[in-house]
């Protein structure tokens, strides 16, 4: 659910904006969590407990935080201008996803390809969607 909540959010910016804002807010009241500047995102709300799945990846006990929906939501972040969210995700990142430096280089050992896609996209989003909204469209 959260895995795919994020990412549909983020794309009904393109048709109904206002309708996207609302779907945002409440996949962040839902699924979204922050504690002592760390962030992640729950695949399932507090009060659903759903199957593992090869969209949520492991649940990590206790918090109930899922890589997926955490990934997922650096893009909701992005795209909805939430800076401390984005912030706290990206803190977690850095120490969850074992980050390796080389050079000026970052990897992230605890990623794939999808996962390094995703978060390509999330922290360049925005240009192609200016255009967009230059030529009339509704971002």
């Amino acid at each position: 659910m959260g895995s795919s909540l994020w990412l549909v959010a983020h794309a009904l910016l393109l048709i109904d904006p206002d309708f996207a804002r609302d779907q945002y807010a409440r996949a962040r009241r839902e699924l979204g969590a922050e504690l002592l500047g760390f962030g992640w995102a729950r695949e399932w709300p507090r009060s659903w407990a759903g199957p593992e799945d090869v969209d949520s990846g492991p649940i990590v006990p206790l918090v109930g935080a899922s890589a997926g929906s955490s990934g997922l939501a650096l893009l909701g972040a992005a795209a909805f201008g939430d800076a401390p969210y984005l912030g706290a995700l990206l803190t977690s990142l850095d120490l969850a996803a074992f980050p390796i430096r080389e050079g000026d280089r970052l990897r992230y050992a605890a990623s794939n390809q999808v996962g390094d896609a995703a978060l390509l996209y999330a922290l360049s989003f925005g240009p192609l969607w200016e255009r967009i909204a230059a030529a009339g469209g509704a971002p």
